[in-house]
């Protein structure tokens, strides 16, 4: 029924520390992610690096801390996706709890576009601030800087977006891709802007700022921090995860804003037990939603919201639009399917690209991504922009780094991109309207030079789970190892089981309660959007590829498996 090939995880490492407290499986479960030793393992802020150990940080934060001093009008400049706004919102509580109160300006995605295009430039010059720091955006931005510079703005660019050759000439270039060896390379933007708050506290107290008072503790921001990391999609390395699990630790605790409380609320999950994919598939699509729809202020504006009934109304908007977010987003995922050739027909091809006239730009994105799982390729859809030109949204596949290979053909053809940014797995691009055709036969080009093993659909896994290890106690104690997430993904084991009964809910997913072939007690299992033979035919036996999870429910806890995965056994 699957046809997706099932991979075991290899440990890349073996265990260090032999007389280690960690348990056997977590140990085993660690190295197969490159963790070797209890050190590595270990998630305490005192194993952060230096803030001043990222590239450009001593230069931002010196000229910050001198503005900061002086007194100087600030002005952040975010972007309108969820890292955006949380970075955003990070530097105007951190600078106001460091003594200079600052305001901020966002772009609107159908108007401006991305980055610190012309239209939003003379906006800010209208402002204006006596210094701009823009964050999670700016790296690209070279005729915006030299615009705001000739204004006579200063400007600090803070950015984890991969550079061009050539870099905006702001009195400060903070972005951790500037250099192979910074530590802070898999860092989001709101981590960029946190160790950036770091280094100008750290900079203020070597200037006296704080003497005889106590200093801001920082660490009141990795709430923000932990949500804008894991929605950008970023690699939880050492410090991504470090910073995600603090802030987890503190959402958990309640250490968060009112506007924040309010949106885990309306998104109906429990602040006591937040985790990353909470974060990933609830909070983040309803700030993201704002910016993909709206306006990205109203996401700022409620996660800084201290008052509680008017933080009550401004989740309950951004869960309006993310409402109507999902409708049109399945309106043009149906549109998307129904374009596409049968899955024996893109066996040959290496990319997917697609466009409609009456998609929007602001879910082409979202698009690109559903096309991308069903078909395991990857995927560049299209809408039309304001401005005349085609909006174009991509998500990859692990081993093809999207942003490179629309690098190639850039400049392989040049002018046939109008602009482009990106990642390894996500980027954006525009184009004139006459050139889709020969830049979809460009980027199918550039495409067929990457390795043939990436485009096979594989699922990672950790091996078979021992039976006497699906129980509640072991689903709390991987709950707790985590976070899990990009590219230290979450484990996921196999085993062989009767199904024993089972119901179809929504017409869409499959509950089941199994049993392990080698006995032991019923468990609750599900599998999301089963596909329909199985629906219309369910195996007594199957071995399956699955996560074993915790259930809360009512106050409940139970184990319960997270099928990925399954395939049917003889009888």
């Amino acid at each position: 029924m699957s046809t997706r090939k099932w991979v075991e995880r290899p440990p890349q490492c073996s265990w260090q520390d032999e007389h280690s407290p960690l348990p056997p499986l977590l140990r085993d479960l660690y190295a197969r992610r490159g963790l070797c030793s209890d050190a590595e393992a270990s998630r305490s802020l005192a194993d952060l690096p230096s803030p001043f150990a990222i590239t450009g940080m001593r230069e931002a934060a010196e000229c910050l801390a001198t503005h900061v001093e002086a007194g100087s009008a600030v002005l952040i400049v975010g972007d309108y996706d969820a890292d955006g706004a949380t970075s955003t919102a990070l530097c105007l509580r951190a600078l106001e709890a460091l003594g200079r109160r600052a305001d901020f300006m966002l772009p609107d995605r159908q108007v401006d576009g991305y980055g610190l295009s012309p239209g939003l430039v003379e906006r800010i010059i209208e402002h204006g601030p006596d210094l701009v720091i823009t964050v999670d955006t700016g790296i690209a931005s070279v005729d915006g800087v030299a615009r705001l510079r000739q204004a006579g703005i200063r400007v600090i660019v803070t950015d984890h977006h991969l550079p061009a050759e050539t870099l905006p000439a702001a009195d400060a270039v903070v972005d951790p891709n500037l250099s192979d060896d910074d530590p802070g390379r898999c860092l989001a933007g709101v981590g960029v802007a946190f160790y950036l708050m770091l280094a100008l506290r750290a900079v203020l107290r070597e200037r006296g700022r704080f003497e005889g008072r106590e200093e801001p503790a920082l660490d009141a921001l990795l709430d923000l921090v932990a949500i804008g990391t894991v929605a950008d999609l970023v690699p939880l390395d050492r410090i991504n995860r470090i910073l995600v699990d603090q802030g987890l630790k503190r959402l958990r605790a309640g250490a968060c804003s009112v506007g924040i409380r309010a949106l885990v609320e309306v998104s109906g999950r429990e602040l006591a037990h937040l985790g990353s994919e909470d974060i990933a598939f609830a909070l983040a699509p309803r700030i993201n939603a704002a910016g993909r729809l709206d306006d990205m202020r109203l996401g700022v504006r409620c996660l800084l919201c201290g008052d509680p009934r008017r933080a009550r109304e401004l989740a309950r908007a951004l869960d309006d639009i993310n409402s109507y977010r999902r409708e049109r987003q399945q309106e043009m995922s149906e549109q998307a399917l129904a374009q596409l050739p049968p899955l024996e027909g893109l066996a040959s091809r290496r990319s997917v690209v697609q466009y409609r006239d009456d998609w929007h730009e602001g879910l082409v994105g979202i698009i690109a991504s559903r096309i991308k799982e069903h078909c395991y390729r990857p995927t560049l859809c299209f809408a039309p922009g304001n401005d005349g030109l085609l909006k174009g949204s991509g998500r990859s596949i692990p081993g093809v780094h999207l942003r490179d290979a629309l690098d190639r053909v850039d400049k392989r053809h040049p002018g046939l991109i109008h602009r482009f940014g990106g990642h390894a797995m996500a980027a954006g691009l525009s184009l004139e309207a006459g050139l889709l055709e020969p830049f979809a036969e460009a980027f199918e080009a550039a495409l067929q030079q990457e390795d043939a093993a990436c485009f096979q659909d594989c699922l990672e896994h950790d091996g078979p789970l021992d039976p006497e290890r699906l129980d509640l106690h072991h689903a709390l104690m991987l709950e707790g190892a985590g976070p899990w997430g990009q590219h230290f993904p979450r484990p996921s084991f196999t085993g062989r089981f009767q199904i024993l009964d089972h119901r179809v809910l929504q017409q869409r997913h499959l509950k089941c309660v199994l049993r392990h072939e080698s006995g032991g007690e019923p468990l609750d299992a599900i599998l999301f959007q089963a596909p329909e033979p199985l629906l219309d035919t369910v195996p007594t036996r199957i071995e399956a590829l699955f996560e074993l999870t915790v259930n809360r429910f009512r106050g409940r806890e139970s184990p319960q498996l997270l099928l990925r995965d399954l395939r049917p056994l003889g009888a």
